[in-house]
């Protein structure tokens, strides 16, 4: 019996110094809601509580079962021999010293772990300060279980600490980190200032965003109730917002709340969704330009045969000009022939009624011959001189005749023969035009093919070119070949390195993803240089550069109105910079857009 009544009171004691050891790990009773955090604090109390509760009844019940067993054990060996009960009690006495320096030793174990404890820091803000993310694990310790990651600059909310570790919730985060990679107090304060994002949540169903600060400004838009805006600037009764990259408006700070968000840690499962969302999108796109390849190729291939199909039909509209043509002249040498014949046939008739003429002629001077010959046999010599001269007159008038006669058949034979030779080059001209509209469609023909060709090989060549430059944007190993030694080329050699990931909003992980000013602050964040975390805020800050005297490592800043962008520039007239969610971080033309200032912080 007093083996067991010992034996329960050690019990209940080191389950007291368990329980007291437990309790002194108290967390801050702050409530404290960052970036979406709630901290659990006080719901951890509770639990803490209730296990206190559990513990100390498991214990007790332990101990009276124990006691009454013990009891019994003893009962029955007193009745049976009474030396076996003092040998028992001999026993009891030695297991009563035996759980008190097992007590002792775990009231010392408790002691220990309390001062292990400081609850100095608990329910503050930290900030993680590391290259990329550091591993949230489960348990105090390296060879525990992660089970979420933070990335640099993200904020968490300390729980505990445990030696070294802070015990801390972060998103739906909750684990162990090494304390030495987060930053606290002033320089916590210091990094909110950097990198928390302010937001406007509008409170009514409609709000006008004004392109001034004025009610009697333009309006340039208008938000619905819940909406949130990018906060840029305070200006007394107005908030700056931003509208997308490149445009900026004002809405009265009296129909918003305003809110201030930083970046949480992420959990395994968090991690991998947001990475299959990432190459899902990536896919997405690269089918995009895929499918708007395709299409354009399509296009090219359509216009090209439409060009085709017109040179074709401009040629058979040629020849069949040229076939009208030549017909037409064939038509106008036949009725040219047909008149050269008809010309011929008159003259041939003028021909013959010229030598019927003169055949008659002659007939009369046979006839006055044998008038002469008849007056001779009469010897009538006057009559004789008289028929003869007139005979010799119709002779003469004979030969006239035959002369005209021969004259208007030369002049005949000479005209047919002048149109002939007319029709003969009227048909040589026409076969030569013939001929040269031939040739001009063949021309013509040869010059569409030939431009059709070199509309195809253009087109070839910008898609060959589009798809080096795609490629050269997804070749995450490209350098900067320029030879040069100074720390601008080094930290722009450094940056080039990332060509290919990924842009995301708010982000400033150089290979999970990053916007235009995140991008910028990692990079020189691993040369130990620290730099405002927007864009307008580094436009600010560093030595101011003239545009016309850029170096590899300069900052370059663009916008309408107001900084909205930031790039880092690499040499030779180019830029990497993070771009946007579609492209994300690719290497540019410095004047892509129009520079506003550039500034140097190296």
């Amino acid at each position: 019996m007093k083996r067991g009544v010992l034996k329960f009171t050690a019990c209940c004691l080191a389950a007291g110094m368990t329980l007291g050891g437990t309790g002194t790990v108290a967390f801050a009773s702050k409530d404290t809601e960052l970036a979406g955090i709630h901290t659990y604090a006080e719901d951890s109390q509770e639990e803490t509580a209730a296990e206190q509760t559990d513990n100390a009844e498991s214990t007790d019940s332990s101990a009276d079962t124990e006691a009454a067993s013990e009891t019994e054990s003893t009962e029955t060996a007193a009745a049976e021999n009474t030396e076996a009960e003092t040998a028992e009690t001999a026993a009891a006495d030695n297991t009563e010293a035996e759980t008190v320096e097992t007590a002792a030793a775990e009231t010392a174990e408790a002691a220990e772990t309390e001062a292990a404890v400081d609850t100095s820091l608990n329910g503050t803000q930290a900030f993680a300060q590391c290259d990329e993310y550091i591993n949230v694990r489960s348990g105090a310790d390296t060879n525990s279980e992660v089970v979420g990651k933070v990335y640099n600059n993200g904020s968490v909310t300390i729980l505990g600490q445990t030696g070294d570790w802070y015990e801390v919730q972060s998103g739906n985060v909750t684990g162990y980190v090494k304390a030495e990679y987060f930053a606290t107090g002033s320089e916590a304060e210091a990094i909110a200032e950097e990198v928390g994002y302010n937001v406007a949540t509008v409170y009514p169903e409609a709000l006008m965003i004004r392109s001034e600060p004025s009610e009697d400004s333009e309006a340039i838009g208008m938000a619905e109730s819940s909406d949130q805006l990018e906060v840029v600037a305070y200006e007394g009764d107005w908030m700056k917002v931003a509208l997308d990259a490149d445009t900026y408006g004002y809405v009265n700070a009296y129909y918003v709340s305003y809110d201030t968000y930083y970046s949480t840690a992420e959990t395994l499962e968090e991690e991998q969704a947001r990475l299959d969302q990432q190459w899902l999108d990536y896919l997405a796109e690269q089918e995009a330009e895929q499918q708007a390849a395709e299409e354009a190729y399509l296009a090219a291939i359509a216009e090209q045969e439409a060009q085709a199909a017109a040179a074709e039909q401009a040629a058979a509209d040629a020849a069949a000009q040229a076939a009208a043509e030549q017909q037409a002249a064939a038509d106008q040498a036949a009725a040219d022939q047909a008149a050269a014949q008809q010309q011929a046939e008159y003259e041939a008739q003028v021909t013959a009624d010229a030598q019927a003429q003169a055949d008659a002629a002659y007939q009369e001077y046979l006839d006055a011959q044998a008038a002469a010959d008849a007056a001779t046999q009469q010897a009538d010599e006057q009559a004789v001189a008289d028929t003869a001269a007139q005979a010799q007159a119709e002779y003469q008038e004979y030969l006239d005749a035959q002369a005209a006669a021969d004259a208007q058949a030369q002049a005949e034979a000479d005209a047919a023969a002048q149109a002939q030779a007319a029709a003969e080059q009227a048909a040589a001209e026409q076969a030569a035009a013939e001929q040269a509209a031939a040739e001009q469609a063949a021309a013509e023909q040869a010059a569409a093919e030939q431009a059709a060709a070199e509309q195809a090989a253009a087109e070839q060549a910008a898609a060959e070119q589009a798809a080096a430059e795609q490629a050269a944007s997804e070749d995450t190993s490209y350098t900067d070949t320029s030879a040069s030694s100074s720390l601008g080329q080094e930290i722009a050699n450094y940056a080039l390195q990332f060509v290919g990931n990924p842009y995301v909003w708010g982000g400033t992980s150089l290979t999970n993803g990053a916007d235009c000013s995140g991008f910028t602050q990692s990079v020189f964040a691993n040369f130990g240089i620290g730099i405002p975390r927007t864009a307008a805020s580094q436009s600010g800050s560093g030595t101011p550069v003239s545009l016309d005297s850029l170096q590899a490592g300069d900052l370059i800043f663009y916008g309408d109105g107001g900084i909205s962008h930031v790039a880092l520039y690499i040499g030779g007239g180019q830029v990497v910079h993070a771009s946007s969610s579609t492209t994300g971080i690719i290497v540019s033309s410095y004047n892509y857009r129009t520079p506003v200032s550039a500034s140097r912080y190296w």
